[in-house]
């Protein structure tokens, strides 16, 4: 057998056998380098468990998803509902449901401010700082479908919601993680100063600019500021 030949072989079997010799690696033929390799033993799933029962978590989540639906109710109407934001589909019935949700969710989170501020006891706090958290969450999901149904005549009160949901919900993680009375003091103020004149003629000015986007009476609740 010719030298040539015997030096053909090898270099062929030194190439089979090199994938072998690198467990974790993976060479990349024709880059001109042996250091040109694929790890893979870093293609590991390492993503994190579902992080939305906590307080923080849920915070960030608010401000993100707020800050999508501000950008996208700025959008021009293209066919459908007088102002409604080409990208998202809006019905009357998904608008009034919508009204009554955020109402609703209004209203309990009114009702455990105003029970905050003469509560003492440590569980009752926690539980009603709770209550108010996840409703005031859940606002921002019926707040996108009537600031996509409103278009540019919602604009300015719903840019007022997304500004001040944040704090609201900050305030109410303070007081969940703990639950005293000198806690529940501060975050309320600075809570209700956000809320009671941004938040909540906001909830009815956006509420009636959907309903007439949609050809419905304005018959959106009008929200007393709360006095916990």
């Amino acid at each position: 057998m010719k030298f040539s030949h015997v030096l053909c072989l090898f270099s062929i079997s030194g190439v089979l056998a090199y994938p072998i010799a690198q467990s974790n690696t993976l060479a990349t033929v024709g880059s001109g380098s042996t250091n040109a390799t694929t790890d893979f033993s870093s293609a590991v799933d390492t993503s994190s468990e579902d992080g939305t029962n906590d307080p923080d978590t849920a915070v960030d989540d608010i401000k993100t998803d707020a800050a999508k639906a501000s950008f996208g109710s700025k959008g021009s109407s293209a066919g459908g509902a007088k102002g409604s934001s080409s990208n998202t589909k809006v019905t009357s019935a998904s608008v009034k449901s919508a009204v009554q949700n955020f109402a609703n969710d209004a209203n309990t989170v009114s009702s455990s401010l105003n029970q905050l501020g003469s509560t003492t006891d440590t569980a009752t706090i926690k539980s009603l700082a709770t209550t108010a958290f996840k409703a005031e969450s859940d606002e921002d999901g019926q707040r996108s479908v009537l600031a996509s149904a409103a278009g540019s005549a919602g604009s300015a009160s719903n840019s007022k919601i997304v500004k001040n949901t944040p704090t609201v919900l900050n305030g109410l993680s303070a007081i969940m993680k703990k639950p005293t009375v000198a806690t529940t003091k501060s975050n309320l103020a600075t809570i209700q100063n956000a809320r009671n004149p941004n938040i909540l003629p906001s909830i009815t000015q956006l509420s009636n600019a959907a309903l007439d986007a949609m050809g419905l009476p304005q018959t959106a609740q009008k929200f007393p500021a709360t006095t916990g």
